[in-house]
């Protein structure tokens, strides 16, 4: 076992979280970060000027308190040794403003920060820490003592990842609450592991935290397009696709035709909140457990989403998703798109 496949096996032993289990995530995230060592090592240079996730940061204090007046922002994200900012618009015009932030050290496991809730929305920040992402002990999030399912999943995307954002639900009726960073390695405190007291400590790390609310736009904001899937990508034809807007709309339900080998499914979106976005599928009568993150995957041979078994050619096979969000809000709109892909099987003369 490699040792970054041995890192992730380490950091998911100790997730929980309301969404569903995801049994090739793992493969995937191992994947995306084997690939930009790759690029790194090849010497492409990593664009400065990347997108924080579902955020453009703007000029702090161009935006007046609890208004999302629409400003010229640039698309940048701080870098990692920056604060967290104070204020910011994202792409499709909300704006943010910092209610309270801490730095959990590393020496420390726990630090807790109180915020007033005034009913807008809220969501917690972390500056993701320089280096391997999957060898750091990352905190959870708890809102009044309960997991709220926050674990900044977001920063083993990359090494250097940035600022990252996540939804904070709060109880219904909560005037004021009180949100727990901790990064206890909980499996070896409870001793619910083999691998317990051999298994490798994740290094600490400062992690800068902060707690946001937003105002919304005021209207529904249309998401960008998305690029039209390839024709083909190898022997795998493009047989279909479709699209759709959340939360408008939440499910599709297709029939394809088969070419006479397995079918392919990738998906992308668009939007502030494309990477909150998961989708669930069924092909045929197979349900596949788990939910898939609309990310930004490149389309080649080894970097599949999907797979379904050998279907025999000219069999009509029904595909169905369910588009699902974490917090979100209906003004902040995001667009998906589902591909679908038939293997065409190419039998050799003998």
């Amino acid at each position: 076992m490699t040792p970054t496949l041995n890192h992730l096996r380490d950091v998911f032993d100790d997730m929980s979280a309301r969404a569903p289990d995801n049994h090739q995530r793992m493969a995937q995230l191992e994947r995306r970060i084997r690939r930009d060592r790759r690029r790194r090592a090849a010497g492409a240079v990593l664009a400065g000027a990347a997108v924080i996730t579902a955020a453009a940061v703007t000029v702090p204090g161009l935006l007046s308190p609890g208004t999302a007046t629409p400003q010229t922002s640039v698309a940048a994200q701080p870098a990692a040794e920056e604060e967290l900012p104070e204020r910011f618009t994202s792409e499709d015009g909300s704006g943010y403003r910092r209610l309270a932030a801490t730095t959990l050290h590393k020496g420390e496991r726990v630090t807790t920060l109180t915020v007033p809730v005034t009913g807008k929305p809220l969501e917690v920040a972390a500056m993701c820490p320089k280096g391997d992402p999957t060898v750091l002990a990352r905190p959870k999030a708890m809102v009044d003592g309960e997991f709220v399912g926050t674990r900044f999943n977001q920063c083993l995307t990359k090494e250097d990842m940035g600022m990252v954002l996540e939804a904070l639900d709060v109880p219904e009726g909560a005037r004021q609450v009180t949100v727990t960073f901790d990064a206890t390695d909980e499996i070896c405190a409870r001793g619910e592991s083999a691998q317990c007291p051999d298994r490798p400590t994740r290094r600490p790390a400062d992690w800068p935290l902060a707690i946001y609310e937003y105002t919304p736009p005021a209207q529904p904001v249309e998401p960008p397009p998305i690029e039209d899937f390839p024709a083909a990508l190898g022997s795998q034809k493009l047989v279909g696709q479709v699209t759709g807007v959340w939360p408008q709309e939440t499910t599709f339900s297709r029939t394809f035709t088969s070419l006479g080998g397995r079918f392919r499914i990738e998906h992308r979106c668009t939007g502030s909140f494309a990477d909150r976005i998961t989708i669930s599928y069924s092909i045929g009568d197979k349900s596949y457990k788990g939910a898939w993150v609309c990310d930004d995957n490149p389309l080649d041979a080894s970097n599949v989403l999907l797979w379904s078994p050998t279907i025999p050619a000219g069999t009509k096979v029904t595909i169905t998703g369910k588009v699902q969000m974490t917090g979100g809000h209906p003004n902040r709109q995001t667009r998906w798109a589902v591909g679908v892909y038939s293997e065409m099987i190419i039998k050799l003369p003998r």
